[in-house]
């Protein structure tokens, strides 16, 4: 039989490592992973340092450990998302408003954080902006097949693109998911002509609005290929 002590104890252990999950995600996303020392993580998260090594063994695998914490849901959801609409419409009928949304709502809803911030993206931003090997594996395992599922899906829905420029307009539909929501977190630096004072901007008019954006960049007309300049002859 056990004892209260013994049954409360896994309660205890979850709930440091979920504070330690916590801690390290704002502290990566304030200072960088490399900046970041494992001192300020744990004081942070009210622990010792031994407990990061009980529960994750280094830096490496904490950091591992932090992005899929809160990248796999964000993923998972839109993959979801994506397949619903697929199952809906039937495959390479998928309309670019659907699966434009299956990318973009994920993200938006899933990303902010305890304090109304959007840490992960901070983060995500972080690492773009100092990469390494061992980030750039950790990301590669966590997007490799979101970006192959829906660059497919973008192909299908608009197949007079060239499998470059579809390659790009997702590049940019990405990259401007990023921008907003980095922009918009209240440690960011604020949208252009949004006030603070104005308030927090819901998710859903954030979702309506990147959304609708993306959509127009999707769906622009065809561009043709610049052409190659020549090569000078002798």
């Amino acid at each position: 039989m056990s004892t209260p002590l013994e049954e409360r104890k896994p309660d205890r252990e979850a709930d440091t490592r979920e504070r330690l999950l916590k801690a390290a995600l704002r502290v990566f996303a304030d200072k960088g992973i490399a900046a970041a020392t494992l001192r300020e993580i744990t004081e942070e998260a009210g622990a010792n340092v031994a407990a990061v090594n009980y529960y994750f063994r280094s830096k490496e695998e904490l950091t591992a450990s932090v992005l899929a914490t809160y990248l796999n849901p964000i993923n998972q959801l839109r993959l979801q998302s994506l397949q619903r609409c697929i199952d809906r419409w039937g495959a390479g009928r998928a309309p670019i408003e659907q699966v434009v949304e299956a990318l973009v709502r994920p993200m938006v809803e899933l990303s902010s954080d305890e304090h109304r911030g959007r840490a992960p993206i901070r983060l995500l931003q972080q690492i773009r902006a100092l990469p390494s090997p061992a980030t750039n594996r950790v990301l590669s395992e966590q997007f490799d097949e979101v970006h192959s599922r829906f660059l497919k899906a973008i192909s299908a829905a608009l197949p007079a693109l060239s499998p470059l420029e579809v390659a790009l307009r997702y590049d940019f539909a990405r990259g401007a998911v990023m921008q907003v929501l980095g922009d918009l977190d209240p440690v960011g630096r604020s949208v252009p002509g949004v006030r603070p004072q104005d308030g927090e901007i819901d998710n859903e008019v954030i979702v309506s609005h990147l959304v609708r954006f993306i959509i127009a960049g999707m769906s622009a007309d065809h561009f043709p290929e610049a052409p190659r300049p020549e090569t000078p002859t002798a």
